[in-house]
Formats: C-alpha cells, structure tokens, sequence
C-alpha cells in the first residue's frame, strides 16, 4: 500500500502534478459526470469526480495537476480524493 500524498492536512499543501494511469471509471446512473481512480507510479490512488460526458476510457495515461481535498480509506484502499482535478496533456 502506497500510503497518501502530502501530509495529514492536505488541502494546505497546494497543487500537485503527476502522470497518472486511470485504472477505473464509475459513471453516474443519469449521465452527468463520473467518478475516476487513477494510479501513480508509486502506486498513490487518486479519486476524481467530474460533470459532464466521459473523454477518459480504463488505461489512459495521463498527466494531470490537481489539489488534494481529503484522505479516506474505502474498502481497505487508501485514496487521496481530489479537487482542482486537470489533464495537462495525454501521455
């Protein structure tokens, strides 16, 4: 288990930049968005929600800025849920 990114407060640790890998995408029952976990390479999970259509499919790759709102632990994995969420570029 890779642990959480930043420290235990970690909406004062500002933006973050990673290339992430989205390994599963959870799109909502009415269409209006979906929630996506990506991986990074030290095996950090990431927790993104977003609006609007899917642009994103399992396995992208991706490099993204993004700010880290909260630490959770669900169903034993440890997630930073983030916020601010941004692709910069596909990889």
């Amino acid at each position: 288990m890779a642990g959480y990114i930043g420290s235990s407060r970690p909406y004062l640790d500002g933006s973050h930049e990673a290339d992430l890998c989205l390994v599963a995408m959870f799109p909502y029952t009415n269409g209006s968005g979906a929630c996506y976990h990506f991986k990074d390479a030290e095996g950090h999970v990431l927790v993104s929600f977003s609006k609007g259509r899917a642009t994103l499919a399992t396995g992208d790759r991706v490099r993204a800025s993004f700010v880290v709102q909260s630490h959770e632990e669900y169903n034993g994995v440890q997630q930073d849920i983030t916020k601010k969420f941004k692709v910069l570029k596909r990889l």
